[in-house]
């Protein structure tokens, strides 16, 4: 087990993973544990000739002030979490039946793991461009939506071909009339996308998590470094939208975004994102992935998406446990609230805070 004290080790094994992506580093979940969201952990299955690697957030059940007379009968309980995003656990076995068979062994040592720590549950979500639900048989996996991705190892003309006609007619008007320069900001020059990125929370009526604070943006810049980009989107000499992605190793991620909802008439998200696909051809990178839905496949989030590539569908998979079932029970016995959330127990209704002293 690794903490972020051991950054070298979290490298020593994520450079011979099979699949590499920000997600999966140390400096990502750093992020997370100076948001208050949990210890950042590395859980390493290696059996001498390949290895499975599962970082996590790990979550003190004492901090939630509505479990406080439960959680004192025992002594520290928690719960495992991936970090917003995508991860899950990854392996360097490339053969099928090598991959299954590790997975198997890992499997067993981590449950022994969950059980002698008191870790009540585990909630992951799955990597659609990996797909490692497929691996990850010990933990109960359902289908959350579907994510859009585009292939940037086509050759430009295959990528336009599968942008639909609309989304086509939109950039070509765009170039046509030069509506938009874009320009690449250091990602500690958040001004403008601070301003852009709460009016689009106020606009779509956020979840109060989606208000991250501005140490939070500045975190990521100092600790994702040239990982981090910072496109804006300039229309008559003003920022009218602004947007973080995050790239490593094959991969680029559509992140975080603010605009002026005064131009979107203009399509500059359009415009944007056809930059990013020849930016990042450009840079050797083989999948652009732009996320799904705000709420599932059929919102318009998923549907501009959808313009991109109609071929782009990625099953996103998330995956619930529940390692110690009796007092998980006990814990969510008579919340007031409806039992469609996993875990229970940090139903955002419950108004449980998240502290930033997690241990």
């Amino acid at each position: 087990m690794f903490d972020l004290a051991e950054k070298e080790s979290w490298y020593k094994f994520i450079k011979n993973a099979e699949n590499q992506d920000i997600y999966f580093t140390p400096e990502y979940f750093e992020i997370y544990e100076r948001n208050g969201e949990g210890k950042a952990k590395l859980f390493v299955y290696d059996n001498g000739k390949d290895f499975v690697y599962y970082p996590f957030l790990l979550r003190n059940l004492h901090n939630l002030t509505i479990l406080k007379e439960i959680s004192s009968k025992y002594r520290e309980l928690y719960d495992i979490t991936t970090p917003y995003g995508y991860g899950g656990p990854i392996t360097s076995a490339k053969e099928e039946a090598i991959k299954k068979k590790i997975f198997i062994e890992f499997e067993e040592i981590f449950e022994s793991y969950c059980l002698r720590e008191n870790i009540i549950t585990e909630f992951v979500r799955f990597h659609p461009l990996i797909l490692n639900h497929q691996d990850y048989k010990h933990i109960e996996s359902t289908l959350n939506r579907h994510t859009i991705y585009i292939d940037l190892s086509l050759d430009s003309e295959e990528i336009w071909a599968n942008y639909d006609n609309k989304n086509r007619n939109r950039l070509r008007k765009a170039q046509a009339n030069n509506y938009f320069t874009m320009v690449h900001r250091s990602p500690s020059d958040l001004e403008d996308f601070l301003r852009l990125y709460y009016k689009t929370m106020d606009k779509k009526n956020a979840y109060e998590y989606y208000y991250f604070q501005r140490d939070f943006f500045e975190n990521s810049a100092e600790l994702l470094k040239d990982h981090l980009e910072l496109i804006e989107v300039v229309m008559d000499d003003k920022v009218i939208m602004s947007c973080f992605f995050m790239h490593y190793g094959d991969f680029i991620h559509y992140h975080l975004l603010g605009s002026d909802e005064d131009y979107l008439h203009f399509s500059p998200n359009n415009s944007l994102i056809h930059y990013v696909v020849e930016w990042g051809k450009a840079k050797g990178k083989k999948a652009l992935h732009l996320g799904g839905g705000y709420t599932g496949d059929i919102d318009t989030l998923y549907r501009f998406k959808k313009r991109f590539n109609k071929y782009g569908d990625l099953p996103f998979y998330i995956g619930k446990k529940i390692h110690n079932q009796a007092i998980y029970d006990e814990l969510v016995k008579d919340l007031p609230v409806p039992d469609n959330y996993f875990p229970l127990y940090r139903h955002p209704d419950l108004a449980t805070p998240i502290l930033s002293n997690n241990k």
